[in-house]
């Protein structure tokens, strides 16, 4: 069995090989995800970030779909680990809480973003590959969204809910709160969560804790995905699990 870069950003179609993901906390997670024959790739912390984000993916990498990405230019051990995958690597600078380039959500054809704040290597690689810039306020739409398949998201945002609902994507809107990070009142839905396979979306934590998680999974479930949680804790914003390779038959 050979191994392929996905060929859709986020959206794998057989079993994940590798994920990015942050090993910072809770440190069981990789452990965790290890268990399902997933290996991880860890970032480094970005320069310009304080506290818990300045470990998560969903803030220094940008899968931009095949062996193309977008990355925080300091991240030199991430980047050295994915170009030995075979992965082409765009530089971005400048990544803070203020400006988080890189926190889009690719969704296909579409990508959710702030488009006044994303970076310009992304509205590059979009325009290029005719694929669809979905403006909305929120400038950490990754990180605010939860991916289920090509046109299913669950969300706690309503910008997101609204530029979805404009565009024909299915949207499960959810409440705030009922996820951890460390400095923050709560965390987000999208740093909790990532596709493993086509049928499996894994969350660090215990979903069945979420306020909502009876209609997550019921959500899910419209659209053949089993959810899993990583441990019984409370969910934990970690900034997101994003799978980047997938099993390929030769």
């Amino acid at each position: 069995m050979s191994v392929r870069f996905l060929e859709k950003a986020n959206l794998p179609q057989s079993n994940v090989s590798y994920v990015v993901m942050s090993d910072s906390k809770p440190e069981i997670m990789v452990e965790l995800i290890n268990n399902y024959h997933v290996s991880v790739i860890t970032p480094e912390p970005l320069n310009d970030i304080s506290g818990a984000e300045q470990y998560h993916v969903d803030m220094c990498l940008c899968h931009l779909g095949g062996n193309s990405f977008s990355a925080d230019s300091c991240n030199t051990d991430m980047i050295h680990l994915l170009s030995g995958l075979g992965a082409e690597i765009y530089s971005c600078d400048g990544i803070s809480a203020k400006t988080p380039k890189l926190n889009v959500c690719f969704l296909c054809d579409k990508v959710i973003c702030n488009t006044k704040k994303t970076d310009p290597t992304v509205i590059e690689y979009c325009n290029r590959n005719h694929i669809r810039l979905l403006h909305t306020k929120q400038s950490y739409a990754k990180c605010s969204t939860a991916i289920v398949s090509e046109n299913a998201v669950i969300t706690a945002d309503p910008s997101i809910c609204k530029v979805c609902r404009e565009n024909d994507i299915d949207v499960l809107k959810i409440s705030h709160g009922h996820i951890a990070l460390e400095g923050y009142d709560y965390g987000f839905i999208g740093g909790t969560c990532g596709l493993i396979n086509k049928n499996t979306l894994v969350f660090s934590g215990n979903i069945g804790l979420h306020k909502d998680y009876e209609n997550i999974k019921a959500f899910a479930a419209n659209y053949n995905v089993d959810i899993i949680s990583l441990g019984k804790e409370p969910l934990y914003d970690i900034g997101g699990i994003l799978p980047i390779t997938e099993q390929a038959e030769n």
